[in-house]
């Protein structure tokens, strides 16, 4: 078989073939697409029980090393570890739920009853500001254009936004219970997973051994290891600088007598995960929330999100995050809008920390093709030259990191 695809011709036809195949492939690639979506679909339990296995495993690790070590019995010890750890979980969120919803219907109704006198200050001034004579005057002029287009705008675009609204009810009422059932289901796949974690381990190193050679399946657990120590270190980072930034939030709107504390709080707290754009997303409708109410306090909220993400980004993020691999700007942006676009909220929580692995994984590679070829591996060098003669190679260039 060897010598066979040794053979010139051999390859000449395996190639063509490979380009057939290629074409194929791009020309159906829209299709191939849809096949990837529809099985990351069906397969979405499992996904979400890996997720929440995998957030769970160094928990009920703690409990089944520490805590519960005095148990022999190694089922008992694990089952009990998996017990405890979805008591505290569902334990916490219970609590947070408690704690939060009741604040948040409670800002929300208030939003409810003082709205009228918002939408009759916001009346207020647009009557002082069309009692001047001179828009006035352009007003009654253009009155017949104006009447047609707020009319014509609601035809358009309020009724059809209407319609359409009603009419996705049901499928939005379906996916709500559909999202329920995947994650019920998912929940009970992350049980049964870090029930049986050691036995998965276990089993998947025994067909890494039986099918590749043993020192590259060493490099590759080594290399798995740290994509795990990579992941878990920043996302840990990330949720405590988030919980800062809440706790930060939520003082300094309390003690100044700002509206709605616990409620923007949040908003900036949730929002902060998602990196890059985060504080953006979450600053905009809290201002607007805050300038219904006191416009000059909406600009002193601006101003002083500005100023927090500022320190957070040059004092509080480095120092969390001193062990996560950081990303250039452009690569950020990058792994927002891919994994953004495939996978929508999760995507954008867990896109830059998954892209950092992939990219770590890159670079690393790329150094090690450059060490054999005894090239160096500063990116400063390659911007100084614009080639690298093989004379120069020879000489053994001293490598830098």
């Amino acid at each position: 078989m060897k010598k066979l695809l040794e053979n010139k011709y051999v390859q000449v036809v395996l190639g063509v073939c490979f380009l057939i195949l290629f074409y194929f492939f791009i020309l159906h690639i829209g299709d191939f697409f849809k096949i990837v979506g529809g099985l990351l679909g069906i397969l979405k339990p499992l996904i979400i029980g890996l997720v929440l296995a995998y957030i769970m495993h160094p928990i009920v690790d703690l409990f089944e090393g520490k805590v519960f070590k005095k148990i022999k019995n190694k089922t008992t010890r694990r089952n009990l570890s998996i017990t405890v750890t979805i008591a505290i979980i569902v334990g916490l969120i219970v609590t947070l739920i408690s704690i939060i919803i009741p604040e948040l219907l409670t800002s929300i109704k208030s939003i409810i009853v003082h709205l009228p006198s918002y939408l009759n200050d916001l009346e207020g001034i647009i009557r002082n500001w069309i009692a001047d004579s001179a828009v006035e005057e352009q007003v009654m002029a253009n009155y017949d254009n104006i009447l047609s287009a707020i009319t014509n705008g609601l035809n358009d675009i309020a009724l059809p936004a209407v319609n359409s609204a009603i009419n996705n009810l049901g499928a939005g009422v379906m996916a709500v219970a559909r999202g329920i059932l995947n994650w019920l289901i998912g929940f009970v796949f992350a049980v049964y997973i870090l029930a049986n974690t050691k036995s998965f381990g276990a089993g998947s190193k025994k067909v890494l051994y039986s099918l590749f050679d043993n020192n590259a399946v060493n490099d590759f657990l080594v290399e798995l290891r740290h994509i795990n120590k990579v992941f878990v270190n920043f996302m840990i980072g990330k949720v405590t600088d988030s919980s800062i930034i809440l706790l930060t939030t939520f003082l300094f709107l309390l003690i100044c007598g700002f509206p709605y504390p616990l409620l923007i709080a949040v908003i900036i707290g949730l929002t902060d995960l998602i990196p890059y754009f985060g504080p953006y997303i979450g600053t905009v409708p809290s201002a607007i929330l805050i300038c219904f109410v006191n416009p000059v306090k909406a600009v002193i909220f601006v101003l002083f999100i500005i100023v927090l993400q500022q320190i957070d980004a040059n004092l509080i993020t480095p120092r969390i995050q001193s062990n996560a691999t950081g990303l250039p700007s452009f690569w950020v942006l990058f792994a927002i809008t891919l994994f953004g676009g495939l996978f929508n909220i999760v995507g954008l929580l867990i896109g830059v920390p998954v892209f950092t692995i992939i990219y770590e994984l890159v670079r690393d590679l790329i150094n090690k093709k450059l060490a054999k070829k005894n090239m160096p591996i500063d990116k400063d060098y390659y911007e100084k030259h614009d080639s690298i003669e093989k004379k120069t190679i020879k000489a053994k260039i001293p490598k830098t990191s």
